[in-house]
């Protein structure tokens, strides 16, 4: 009995020992080894819970990590990074900047290979909600119009769009703009053109998405031509009244004249009774614009100024002697028995003219041109004064008898 226990005895140490043998043994030739991976791409878990929120991650786009591992050789012989597993979870987070923990492990778990550190172990991740907002497109040109070729007000469709995205985007949002090519253009013209979304320094904002993202613009294009002013009355001023030095200002008006427009070579203004013009010397008027026609400039004025002036009568006596007798026949005379006729001029002009008019400034005369000796009623003469008519002359013929010398 004693000799059996102690051969059970013997075989239990022998064990322990052998054991012990290729435990020590293993270690010599199979040791542990620790292996760093970097640059392990981090998933993100979770990013349907970004979407029902509303959230978009604005950075980063993409985070890396570094994993340690350890075991023994001959298993880390076989281990590659593919093995490792990281990983963020995105749920439960809500605008703004937070720090969210990283998660390593491996996917082989019986490997006997285990991680032992990370870094970094959390990262630092900004979120941003998704909003909308409305905005006005406004168009831009490039180029420019051919000579004597203007554009009219631009129409577009839509006047504005709905842009959306990241909250950090939208706010950095300045203009939509559509952009318009008038090199070459002469005739009015309807183009879809793409929209872009800009800063305030003029640049493309990306990322944001544009409802629609094209419109259609609509220009009209003129000739530019610049034509006189003719000032239209109507009816006629009292007999003792006149409007003189009438003076247009501007002269001539730029306007814009659709293609389908020919043959207009002048403006007219809308009908002024002339006699609304009494009131005082200066007035502003308007014009009649043809179908077709604007002006270049929409706050144009046009002016007239004039001058009124009351028209009176005034008489004059004059007496034979203020008349000068020319083209006398040679060797004939004017016989003096009848040059103490005497005559009565009616004279109607502007008032302080007609008042200075004297017998010097009229220069009455008679033509006795190819008349012979004989007695004769002759009609007799004077010179044009600007702005002055003789209305009347009594007697209206001189009594003279031209007499051999």
């Amino acid at each position: 009995m004693k000799m059996r226990e102690s051969n059970v005895t013997a075989k239990i140490l022998t064990l322990v020992i052998a054991i012990f043998l290729w435990s020590y043994v293993m270690s010599e030739t199979n040791p542990d080894q620790t292996q760093e991976y970097r640059n392990i791409t981090v998933n993100y878990s979770n990013t349907a819970a970004l979407d029902r929120q509303g959230l978009v991650i604005m950075e980063p786009e993409e985070v890396k990590i570094n994993v340690r591992v350890t075991g023994k050789r001959s298993e880390m012989a076989k281990f590659s990074a593919s093995s490792i597993y990281a990983e963020v979870d995105l749920s439960g987070y809500n605008e703004g900047n937070v720090k969210i923990p990283v998660t390593v492990g491996l996917l082989d778990q019986a490997s006997g290979i285990r991680v032992i550190n990370h870094e970094p172990k959390e990262v630092l991740f900004s979120f941003d909600r998704i909003i909308s907002r409305e905005i006005p497109v406004s168009i831009d040109y490039q180029g420019e119009l051919p000579e004597n070729y203007v554009q009219g007000a631009v129409s577009s469709r839509p006047q504005s769009i709905l842009i959306s995205g990241p909250r950090t985007w939208i706010n950095e949002v300045e203009k939509a703009q559509g952009i318009i090519n008038l090199e070459d253009k002469t005739e009015s013209f309807t183009i879809s053109t793409p929209i872009k979304i800009l800063n305030d320094s003029g640049e493309e904002v990306r990322g944001v998405a544009k409802d629609p993202g094209f419109i259609d613009v609509t220009l009209p294009i003129y000739r530019a031509v610049e034509l006189p002013v003719e000032l239209v009355t109507i009816n006629e001023l009292p007999d003792n009244y006149a409007i003189t030095d009438i003076e247009i200002s501007p002269e001539t008006v730029a306007v814009k004249v659709d293609n389908t427009v020919a043959g207009l070579t002048e403006l007219r203004t809308v009908e002024i009774d002339i006699n609304s013009m009494l009131e005082a010397e200066s007035m502003e008027v308007k014009l009649v614009l043809p179908e077709g026609v604007s002006l270049l400039d929409e706050n144009q004025k046009i002016t007239i100024d004039y001058i009124v002036r009351e028209v009176v009568t005034s008489t004059l006596a004059f007496s034979f002697e203020d008349i000068e007798f020319i083209n006398i026949p040679e060797g004939m005379e004017i016989n003096p028995d009848l040059q103490q006729q005497t005559f009565t001029l009616q004279l109607k002009g502007y008032d302080a003219e007609t008042e200075e008019i004297t017998m010097e400034d009229l220069n009455l005369y008679v033509d006795l041109e190819g008349y012979e000796a004989g007695e004769y009623e002759i009609e007799v003469l004077w010179e044009e004064i600007e702005n002055l008519s003789i209305v009347g002359l009594e007697p209206p013929v001189v009594q003279i008898i031209i007499t051999d010398e």
